[in-house]
């Protein structure tokens, strides 16, 4: 196959030759003022798309390659100046900043409609320059031609401080990754079907010549071009290049957001092809890591959820920036096995959570863009704004909301307290929390309640719970009451009568299970829920449970065997430890309740528990998480 490089920079052309070594020049001339994108990524990306679509043209039968090259900085895109004035003005605009230097790239062959694209990113930091310094490269030329005005190569120490990441990106052609690129273009494509989905990802599993191949794209049923990548240590990384058959079960998808946003991934699969694709998921996670010798027809009953859509009662929305401007959404969906991304897609509606989104999102970006706060960024560690966790009770409308933020200077809140009120009138509680911890998890080193009241309320049954800022509760309160109502049936039937309730956070199964039993005592490490689970015993005037601080394992070495007649575990999805998990052996409860969101560490757990003499009565999932690859699950043993 002809290889065509669409362009005229002798920069890229001796950066080509590194991996191809016979190819054609074609310098196309494209209007990239046409393009009207503001994310210096999709911008490259376009520019690049344009030229190798231009070549095409002519060239149809030839492969083409082409790369646009773009400096970002502050909000504005950085090409190629037209003038000396053009690039004085941008080396005086990038002097003594850190900036982005893009690179998109784009290979394509007309004939077969066949487009490959992907980028590379570098930061650049320049030093301080004198006017003098700037004066004398301009007069050198080199500077036309060049995004940002520079030539990285020419300017070297004088200019850059420092640099992180590809050199030769910032040269204006990223070799290693165009390496990768050409390696996927020219690589065979397999027609294949999918077979499985891999839990809880959204990684297509497909079968080829006795190879497992785990595809970015597909659903069970889809028979998919794709395109390999390289091995893994067990299977083969593939992409998805066309769906020549979709699967009976594909639905288009409702939200806008779909497909890019990392909170959904099963939206475009039928509801009860959903449940199915778990329920197997589960049985064969049993199956496989507990060893439990289960028929294809003793398969896990699957409980569906009662609503699909708005069902989650607390939702982690991230900070982010696009085209110098701050949002608020979720994290980009990883594609591929390993592959994790950091990158915030802004969002203007929820499914999962609430419609009061729409109302909710436009107080706090313009509180953002009004005060020119930055988002903070988890892997350059720098920024203001984090999070905003929002919980609402399902059954009652209330809503909290929790802004969280990098210390260092305290804002006036003031004008965003009425704004939030005035748009969201179903808010109850304002929070303000401080988090300087380098990971990208919300950490409540400091607590500030800025309106409202400590809590919401929700109402579950017969009882009414109150939820502070760090209380557990379960994310689905009509799913969660299903396996309640589930399990106070099966406590009823054994006739149990004392209980013990392990990692028990706010108290709320503890207390649902109440009515059913002579005494309860819960168990959790932390002080916040044990305070609220108290609290929630006395506004529901609930007087056989009992809540203590402590950690399980410590609180297990301290029991007398024959103490309780019924365990019930909630673990965190770690699971039990190993300590905690030989201390409930040797307690020897004749009854257990496991509930588990993570069906991985219950097939390990429930390993050690069969293997002590207990036997599994009944084991139900519940999906509490539509449209994600998540369940919860309820095993009900017997020593």
């Amino acid at each position: 196959m002809e290889i065509i490089l669409a362009s005229a920079s002798p920069r890229r052309q001796e950066l080509l030759k590194k991996v191809v070594t016979d190819f054609s020049v074609y310098p196309v001339s494209v209007d990239e003022t046409s393009i009207q994108e503001k994310d210096p990524v999709r911008f490259a990306l376009q520019a690049a798309i344009l030229k190798v679509r231009t070549a095409g043209e002519k060239y149809p039968d030839s492969l083409i390659i082409a790369a646009d090259t773009v400096v970002y900085l502050d909000g504005r895109i950085l090409g190629k100046p037209s003038c000396r004035e053009e690039a004085l003005e941008m080396l005086q605009l990038l002097s003594g900043t850190r900036h982005k230097v893009i690179t998109g790239l784009a290979l394509y062959h007309r004939r077969e409609e066949k487009l490959l694209t992907d980028y590379d990113l570098t930061y650049v930091t320049f030093k301080k320059l004198n006017p003098d310094e700037i004066e004398e490269y301009l007069d050198s030329g080199d500077f036309a031609d060049k995004a940002g005005g520079y030539a990285v190569q020419k300017v070297g120490d004088r200019f850059v401080e420092k640099l992180h990441g590809d050199y030769y990106n910032v040269v204006g052609f990223p070799v290693k990754k165009f390496k990768r690129l050409l390696e996927k273009f020219l690589a065979p494509e397999l027609l294949v079907e999918v077979v499985d989905i891999a839990l809880p990802h959204r990684w297509a599993v497909a079968r080829y010549n006795n190879q497992v191949l785990f595809v970015n794209e597909g659903l069970p049923g889809d028979r998919i071009r794709v395109r390999t990548g390289r091995p893994g240590k067990n299977f083969f990384q593939a992409e998805a290049v066309k769906i020549e058959q979709p699967s009976p079960d594909r639905v288009q998808p409702v939200c806008p957001h779909f497909g890019s946003c990392g909170g959904c991934l099963f939206q475009d699969l039928t509801y009860p092809r959903q449940v199915r694709l778990k329920q197997d998921h589960l049985f064969q996670t049993l199956r496989k890591i507990a060893g439990l010798q289960l028929k294809s027809d003793q398969s896990p009953v699957m409980v569906p959820a009662p609503e699909i859509f708005y069902y989650r009662n607390k939702m982690e929305f991230a900070f982010g920036e696009e085209a110098g401007q701050v949002i608020l959404g979720l994290r980009q969906r990883a594609s591929a096995p390993g592959k994790s991304l950091a990158r915030v897609v802004p969002l203007k509606q929820c499914l999962l959570f609430s419609p009061a989104i729409a109302r909710l999102f436009p107080v706090f970006l313009n509180f953002a863009r009004e005060r020119k706060d930055r988002a903070y960024h988890p892997r350059y560690r720098k920024g203001f704004l984090r999070h905003l966790v929002l919980r609402q009770g399902k059954r009652t409308g209330q809503l909290m909301v929790i802004l969280v933020t990098t210390g260092g200077l305290t804002p006036d809140f003031t004008g965003l307290t009425e704004q939030l009120v005035a748009a969201v009138p179903e808010t109850v509680s304002f929070y303000w929390v401080v988090n300087n911890q380098i990971s990208d998890v919300v950490n409540f080193e400091e607590k500030h309640l800025l309106w409202g009241r400590t809590f919401l309320e929700e109402k579950m049954g017969a009882y009414t719970f109150r939820i502070h800022p760090q209380s557990f509760f379960q994310p689905n309160t009509e799913g969660a009451e299903l396996l309640y109502q589930k399990l106070s049936e099966l406590v009823r039937q054994a006739g149990c009568r004392k209980v013990l309730g392990l990692y028990c956070g706010s108290g709320c199964l503890e207390i649902f299970l109440s009515p059913d039993v002579e005494e309860v005592t819960g168990v959790d490490i932390s002080p916040a829920s044990i305070a609220t689970a108290v609290e929630n015993c006395r506004i529901n005037k609930v007087s056989n449970c009992h809540f203590q601080e402590a950690a399980v394992e410590k609180k297990l070495a301290g029991l007398p065997r024959q103490g309780f007649d019924l365990a019930v575990v909630d673990p965190p999805r770690a699971g039990l430890t190993p300590k905690a998990l030989r201390q409930l052996i040797n307690l020897a409860i004749p009854y257990l309740a496991y509930v588990s969101c993570n069906p991985a560490t219950l097939a390990r757990d429930l390993k050690e528990l069969l293997a002590s003499g207990y036997t599994i009565q009944t084991i139900i999932g519940f999906d509490f998480f539509p449209h994600t690859g998540h369940l919860e699950t309820l095993v009900w043993m017997k020593r």
